[in-house]
């Protein structure tokens, strides 16, 4: 799996923004997408059939859980959680938010990662079941995170935040609010994030035009860019509040000071270019930031553990990053 993965800032990565060859896929990318049934029609299907379908798509390829020691309903300060323990003796937990573009997902689509991560982290943790948007619009699901956050650091004597997707840009927001702050934060595990609100960056525009048919499947850029479109306007629907550091991390005046990152990245993802320049800001102002792209994968891949081998590598290097971050706070 090491000759699929580019560590660092794009020593092996094709350039989406000027390149013209075609994308290649991973060959399990490419089985998944041609068995994949078609999803309902996101401009007509009502919002519950979205969700539902959303939901058993996640489930269908997580495959078997790992086992904890224990799994435990918790109310942090109002908000929705589930604990995990891969021992017991945790001194650390990682804080996850799920993805789902912050419309879909819940504990359950949640409960493969959070296990393995806790697993292979050596570490509780603690998935937050955090307010849905379009229902609950910015920033209901950040201040449920920053919540279970604040409770998390009363209960542990050390903390990490992460996420993938939506819940990527979730976690980094609330790494920006640690640092706000004052509170100490171990590492910020992003998947994938959703960093930046701005709609026609070069790499977004490239990313519609290169992938317009992305492994025999029409329309692949286009029609992701206008879901992309769509969440923003579903998760912030006041334009002018888009720009806000909280709920675009990428328009943050000054990322210096934030707690280190660990960035997984997917080759073939219209998210891809945002992560880059994420990571690039990162060590240019002095935070440790280690960038791992997956070449030939496609947005998703890390919960995929029954369809992608590489998700058990990518939960490998996330929780190798996890056991570096809480390593002074091995269980008693």
């Amino acid at each position: 799996m090491g000759d699929r993965v580019s560590t660092g800032f794009g020593q092996k990565r094709p350039d989406v923004r000027d390149g013209d060859a075609p994308p290649r896929p991973h060959e399990q990318v490419r089985g998944f997408l041609a068995r994949a049934a078609p999803s309902p029609d996101p401009w007509v299907a009502d919002l519950a059939t979205l969700r539902t379908d959303a939901r058993e798509r996640v489930l269908a390829v997580t495959g078997d859980p790992q086992p904890v020691v224990s799994v435990e309903a918790i109310d942090a300060d109002g908000v929705g959680c589930r604990l995990y323990r891969p021992t017991g003796r945790e001194r650390a937990v990682l804080v996850w938010a799920h993805g789902g573009g912050w419309i879909h997902g819940d504990l359950d689509t949640a409960d493969g990662v959070a296990r393995a991560l806790a697993n292979r982290g050596g570490c509780a943790v603690l998935s937050v079941d955090y307010r849905l948007a379009p229902e609950h619009p910015f920033p209901g699901g950040f201040d449920d995170v920053w919540t279970a956050v604040d409770w998390a650091r009363r209960v542990f004597d050390g903390v990490a935040v992460g996420g993938d997707s939506s819940g990527g840009n979730l976690a980094a927001a609330a790494a920006l609010k640690a640092r706000d702050d004052g509170v100490g934060m171990a590492v910020q595990l992003l998947v994938y994030p959703v960093l930046d609100s701005t709609e026609d960056t070069d790499y977004k525009i490239a990313f519609k035009r290169r992938y317009a048919r992305f492994a025999g499947q029409p329309g692949y850029g286009p029609n992701t860019y206008r879901r992309l479109k769509h969440i923003w306007g579903a998760y912030v629907p006041d334009p002018a509040l888009r720009t806000c550091p909280y709920a675009s991390p990428l328009h943050a005046p000054s990322l210096a000071g934030v707690a280190p990152a660990m960035i997984i990245t997917a080759e073939h993802d219209f998210l891809r270019g945002e992560a880059e320049d994420y990571a690039g800001r990162l060590q240019a102002e002095g935070v440790p930031v280690d960038l791992r792209e997956y070449v030939g994968q496609i947005h998703g891949f890390f919960e995929m553990f029954s369809v992608m081998t590489d998700a058990h590598h990518a939960v490998d290097v996330a929780g190798d990053a996890l056991r570096r971050a809480f390593r002074h706070l091995d269980p008693i």
